[in-house]
């Protein structure tokens, strides 16, 4: 193979990395107030090829530094994970409360788990 043909190689493979990698994007739409003291955080990514674990410590690490920049500490209330309808992504919803460091509501997390599909069954 002749330098020319392998440096065309080259330049296809790492524009197809480039195009692969960059349409796989993580947002977060920051913290927002969700009641008295209490407050949610939602990632997402568009790709289900995301490490859940990577949503995870994003949403986490955004709480943690939003209540300490108000001199509060860390509860998370609930989380959940959210998959698109047209398989096109995922998402991670954290509820977490911002609370003084002793209040009484601070104490080991008791995480409310969020069912994705609720099946009612009704009796004839």
């Amino acid at each position: 193979m002749n330098l020319r043909k392998f440096f065309l190689l080259l330049c296809l493979c790492l524009t197809i990395a480039i195009i692969i990698v960059g349409c796989a994007t993580t947002s977060s739409t920051g913290v927002f107030s969700s009641g008295e003291d209490t407050y949610t955080i939602i990632v997402s990514s568009n790709s289900f090829n995301e490490d859940l674990g990577a949503l995870h410590k994003t949403a986490y690490q955004e709480a943690n530094d939003f209540c300490q920049s108000k001199g509060k500490v860390f509860q998370p209330v609930a989380a959940k994970i959210n998959s698109s309808k047209r398989g096109t992504g995922v998402s991670f919803e954290l509820k977490f409360r911002a609370l003084n460091p002793d209040d009484p509501d601070y104490k080991r997390p008791d995480l409310e788990t969020v069912p994705d599909v609720k099946v009612d069954v009704k009796s004839q």
